[in-house]
């Protein structure tokens, strides 16, 4: 087995025919579905890195195997991971198991003038929903809607109830609903 350090982010593994048998490695079999293969690999990877200075901490691997006359090239490149984020467009839904739990929690945020515009209200499946378009809610709003059995829901409920709901109130439903009830 020889390593070659090409750059500061990639090494060439050379394996002979006489490694390979010592391995139990087969160049067919040689990939990240086979267990064995994906250990020894993982293993002559990090050894191939360790002993060519780089580090690998935190970083991924990319490995690219080829078979030339009895000998296996293994090319190892190690790059930067990259951090994805997501941004969190969803907002919040709070689910009522009765009529009049969800009436009396919009009158009460009504009342308590703490809610927001952008709300709207859904029946789905026999109970009622508000759903609102922000990520976070106030404490005093969160606090009126716990008041009445609300229970919050996910974004995959939201998303169904958005979907299959039957549509109640759509924009500023607490104001519009509120009112009525005054």
């Amino acid at each position: 087995m020889t390593i070659n350090k090409l750059d500061g982010s990639r090494v060439l593994v050379v394996l002979g025919d006489k490694d390979m048998t010592d391995f139990a490695l087969d160049f067919r079999s040689l990939g990240l579905e086979n267990d064995h293969a994906r250990k020894i690999l993982l293993r002559l990877t990090r050894l191939a890195c360790h002993k060519s200075g780089i580090d690998i901490r935190g970083k991924r691997l990319h490995v690219e195997a080829l078979m030339m006359g009895e000998d296996c090239y293994l090319l190892v490149t190690v790059k930067n991971r990259v951090r994805k984020y997501i941004l969190r467009r969803g907002g919040s839904c709070w689910r009522f198991a009765t009529v009049t739990d969800f009436l009396d929690a919009v009158e009460a945020a009504l009342r308590s003038r703490c809610c927001t515009t952008k709300n709207a209200a859904f029946e789905w499946n026999g109970s009622y929903y508000l759903l609102f378009d922000y990520p976070a809610l106030p404490k005093a709003l969160r606090r009126v809607l716990s008041e009445f059995s609300a229970e919050r829901a996910g974004a995959l409920q939201s998303a169904q109830v958005r979907e299959h709901g039957r549509l109640l109130c759509a924009k500023n439903a607490v104001a519009c609903i509120g009112q009525a009830l005054l």
